[in-house]
């Protein structure tokens, strides 16, 4: 999925209360508890770059890749205003998570908010892995996190909508899912309603797109076929192993030396 400018530009508005500084904390301490030295990091779907920001705050030199160039240029404008960070240590380019290659290696490759639950084929997880394992030190770690599909069997998604306003508009937000079992998918449309609050002119956008929901069974097979060891999962923002209560889950997993 590539959001296009006119979702770009609305997106933190619809995620200002998505807990980017916890999430990378608690992201870093993974990694950390696997490679007390990791300072480089490859944020791979790195979106309006905020959780990126927040990876470098906490001492990492970051590198952030997105598809979108709409969102790229959000998340260079966040960082041209974070006066706490040097523009030294945060790079934001273009790039897809199952082919790009850095100039030089990482000790870590994050990817997060459901980037491989984007990666709807079989044949797309191995590319990410493959490009994650290429792009890491040995001894790198590897994190993403996606849809657990216990806790969308669970509990299947529902229509959901949210309103948010900048300055002078009104945005609102309808997000329709359609659950395909037998694919393990999840269909989404979602339709924007962008209106003018002095006038009441409005324009309407709809977008549709698919999200894999994971099994940690699967994807452990699939890791540990690239050489990764170590290999976990957690409920998310956790300490515990996932369960049919689980939405969100996540895996990591460590490059051997």
């Amino acid at each position: 999925m590539i959001y296009d400018r006119q979702y770009a530009n609305y997106y933190d508005l619809f995620y200002d209360e998505k807990p980017y500084q916890g999430e990378a904390a608690y992201a870093a301490a993974l990694v950390k508890t696997r490679l007390p030295a990791a300072t480089t990091l490859l944020d791979l779907g790195c979106g309006t770059g905020l959780r990126s920001l927040e990876f470098a705050r906490l001492g990492f030199n970051v590198l952030g890749i997105d598809q979108s160039e709409a969102m790229l240029n959000v998340a260079r404008g966040h960082l041209a205003t974070a006066t706490d960070i040097s523009s030294a240590t945060v790079e934001f380019k273009r790039g897809d998570v199952t082919t790009f290659k850095a100039q030089s290696r990482r000790d870590a490759v994050v990817s997060l908010f459901h980037v491989f639950s984007y990666l709807v084929t079989e044949e797309a997880l191995n590319e990410a892995l493959q490009c994650s394992f290429a792009n890491l030190n040995p001894g790198g770690v590897l994190l993403f996190d996606y849809w657990h599909g216990p806790g969308v069997l669970n509990d299947p998604p529902e229509i959901r909508t949210k309103v948010a306003e900048k300055e002078s508009l009104k945005v609102e937000k309808r997000t329709t899912p359609e659950l395909q079992p037998d694919r393990h998918l999840v269909k989404l449309t979602v339709s924007l309603r962008i209106t003018e609050k002095s006038t009441g002119a409005s324009e309407d956008s709809e977008e549709v797109y698919r999200m894999r929901y994971w099994f940690p069974e699967e994807l452990e097979e699939a890791v540990g076929r690239f050489g990764f060891t170590d290999i976990q999962h957690y409920a998310w923002m956790s300490e515990g192993a996932p369960g049919s209560e689980s939405w969100q889950a996540c895996t990591i997993a460590v490059k051997p030396d």
